[in-house]
Parts: structure tokens; C-alpha cells; sequence
């Protein structure tokens, strides 16, 4: 179940911390007045496939992930936010159909900001423009180097890789979605920590 609060304090508070010292008192204000911290439970799902977004939706703490149905009808982990800021929207263009479900892997809170309050301060803004393309270079550099570690290293090598890049995460998210994040089976997966294991004992 969400739960969500319009505490004008906390949400200038979300925002000023999100907008990497880019947006100005008059940015943050106007967005402030068009947000609400939402609380969502482990489980909640945020957005289905297909979904318009009403809201760009930020990470305030927690972890999520997003995730599609493959071809042979199981769920495959496409990304895991779990750093305060992270998009939670997840198409660049900002009206368009998501193409993944989102769900708190964890108890999450988030920063909902309404979509139209956004378009529309996109036109007048620079500094949320400024902060619009920031966002959209680290999701760009995000998605490219998962797509060469999973493309180019061994699976020891990506799953090292996932606990350096993803601290404590390991212990949040379950294995089965670990693995198809890094793009092997949950019983690679299993062999690879019970080999770590072994090596530091």
C-alpha cells in the first residue's frame, strides 16, 4: 500500500538535494508545489508496461528495480535504482508509454512531481533543463556500462563488478534478480558465491 505526504518542508528539501545546485529558489518553489512524497511497501509496484506517466517519480531511499516479461514468459531485471535521485520514470521521453514494470524491492520513499508542472517549467528553465540532460546522461552511462559488463566480462568478473557498484544491494535484492540483471541463471549465480565463499574462508 502507498502512502504519500505533501509536507512542503521535506519536498523543498527532496528537490534542493536532487537538483545538483541547478535549479533556482523560484524552480524549487513551483515544483514543490506539484510534488508529494509518496511511500510505496515492498512488493507495490509504481508503473506497468505500457503506462503513461502522470508524474516524473525520483528516489528519496529504498530500492527499486524495473523489469520486463522475455520472450519465454519470465521476469528479467532491466535496471536497480537504489541511489537517492534515480529516475524511477522510466522512458527518457517524458510522456511516453513505459516500457518496463517498476517495483520497490524495499520499502521506498519517492518524490512524485506532476508531469505537466514539468513540461510546462521546461520551457521557461534553464536550470531544470540543465538538470533534465544531467539526469538523462547518467541514466545514458548507467544502461551503457551494464550493457558492457554483461557483453564483455565473465560472470565472476560481473558479479564483482555488481557488489562494487552496487553496495549492500546484494543483500536487499534476491539472487534470482541479481542474476538475470547480470545476465546469467540464478544457479550461476549461486555457484559463483559459494565459490567466493570458499576463496575467503
Amino acid at each position: 500500500m502507498s502512502e504519500s505526504t505533501t509536507g512542503r518542508e521535506s519536498i523543498e528539501k527532496a528537490i534542493r538535494a536532487i537538483g545538483s545546485g541547478l535549479l533556482s529558489d523560484e524552480d524549487v518553489a513551483a515544483l514543490a508545489a506539484a510534488s508529494r512524497i509518496q511511500h510505496f511497501g515492498k512488493g507495490d509496484q509504481l508503473v506497468s508496461v505500457g503506462e503513461v506517466p502522470t508524474a516524473v517519480t525520483l528516489l528519496i531511499s529504498g530500492v527499486a528495480r524495473g523489469y520486463y516479461i522475455d520472450a519465454a514468459g519470465k521476469d528479467a531485471t532491466d535496471c536497480i535504482a537504489w541511489r537517492p535521485g534515480e529516475v524511477l520514470t522510466p522512458a527518457a521521453g517524458l510522456q511516453t508509454p513505459s516500457p518496463v514494470f517498476f517495483e520497490a524491492v524495499s520499502a521506498i520513499d519517492v518524490l512524485m512531481i506532476d508531469m505537466k508542472c514539468i513540461i510546462d517549467l521546461l520551457e521557461t528553465s534553464l536550470g531544470l533543463n540543465r538538470l533534465y540532460n544531467l539526469l538523462l546522461l547518467r541514466s545514458w552511462d548507467y544502461h551503457w556500462a551494464i550493457k558492457r559488463v554483461v557483453s564483455q566480462c565473465k560472470a565472476k568478473d560481473r558479479y564483482l563488478w555488481f557488489l562494487k557498484e552496487f553496495p549492500g544491494v546484494v543483500d536487499i535484492v534476491p539472487g534470482r534478480h541479481i542474476a538475470t540483471f547480470l545476465g546469467m541463471t540464478p544457479v550461476t549465480l549461486s555457484r559463483l558465491r559459494s565459490a567466493l565463499r570458499a576463496e575467503e574462508d
